[in-house]
């Protein structure tokens, strides 16, 4: 049975309007158990379910990243896109392709018609995508237990979050070549009142999160701010500031066809 941990609890958690669930599964080489559904079906048997109010700050950030190429298919390039562009491939494109690739020859004598308003561009290179971006997601909680529950359910969380993020030792394989979860970020609505499907929410609130590795856990047991270290009587803090960092595990490809982006695993499953 997988772990699941919850804060807050009782009335406070009746009063959360939007609720982020991290569905956590242990590493598969097979494509349908890394996607963000087979994720979230193996973790309620092999992995954990943590629930935590949205954050204070939630969003995303894709950065791609791109270089210089020459190989542009709208300019004087024997390829089928250039002779597309050119007029087609019959008679006319061919003799279209010609007189493009001539230009260049006849550039000397361009600059003496050339004005203000006219004039070609020797420099045909263009932006190619050389790989897709990874979305990073940081979330912030400063979490106060009010009892003994909420704060072995504090405890839990910590403690969870952080034994997941360490690789696992397999049979047969290297210790470190693979992390020993995988995550998926679902938000959810809460307090008793519909305001959209998870699916929906997940994509408006954090830009349909794919699954994801967890790679930075920061826990502070005292509020900086604080002169001094308060505990409870049993001996636990009475605030806990948790930082979470999650980067998504594969990239992602658009799927016109479903109008979503699915990660290299999910194409291949045929499912997200």
């Amino acid at each position: 049975m997988g772990l699941y941990y919850e804060y807050p609890s009782g009335q406070y958690a009746n009063e959360q309007p939007l609720w982020l669930n991290f569905f956590g599964a242990p590493y598969s080489l097979v494509n349908t158990e890394r996607t963000r559904s087979g994720v979230i079906s193996r973790s309620s048997a092999l992995g954990g379910h943590i629930r935590l109010p949205m954050p204070k700050e939630p969003g995303y950030q894709i950065q791609h990243e791109y270089g210089e190429s020459n190989s542009n298919p709208v300019g004087p390039i024997l390829t089928r896109a250039g002779l597309a562009n050119s007029g087609g491939v019959g008679v006319s494109g061919i003799l279209s392709m010609v007189a493009r690739m001539a230009a260049p020859a006849l550039s000397y004598y361009e600059r003496v018609f050339a004005t203000s308003t006219y004039r070609r561009f020797s420099n045909i290179a263009e932006m190619s995508m050389i790989s897709e971006g990874r979305k990073q997601y940081y979330f912030q909680y400063v979490l106060v237990p009010k009892n003994q529950y909420e704060a072995d359910q504090i405890e839990g969380i910590c403690g969870t979050f952080r034994k997941a993020s360490y690789p696992t030792v397999a049979s047969g394989l290297p210790e470190r070549s693979y992390p020993q979860n995988l995550w998926s970020l679902v938000v959810t609505s809460g307090n008793g009142v519909a305001i959209g499907g998870e699916r929906n929410l997940t994509a408006n609130w954090l830009g349909e999160p794919l699954v994801c590795v967890l790679n930075t856990v920061v826990v502070k047991k005292n509020d900086d701010s604080d002169p001094i270290i308060r505990y409870l009587p049993n001996g636990a803090s009475s605030v806990t500031l948790l930082g979470l960092q999650f980067t998504e595990f594969e990239t992602g490809t658009y799927v016109p066809g479903v109008n979503a982006v699915w990660s290299k695993s999910e194409i291949s499953a045929g499912r997200n």
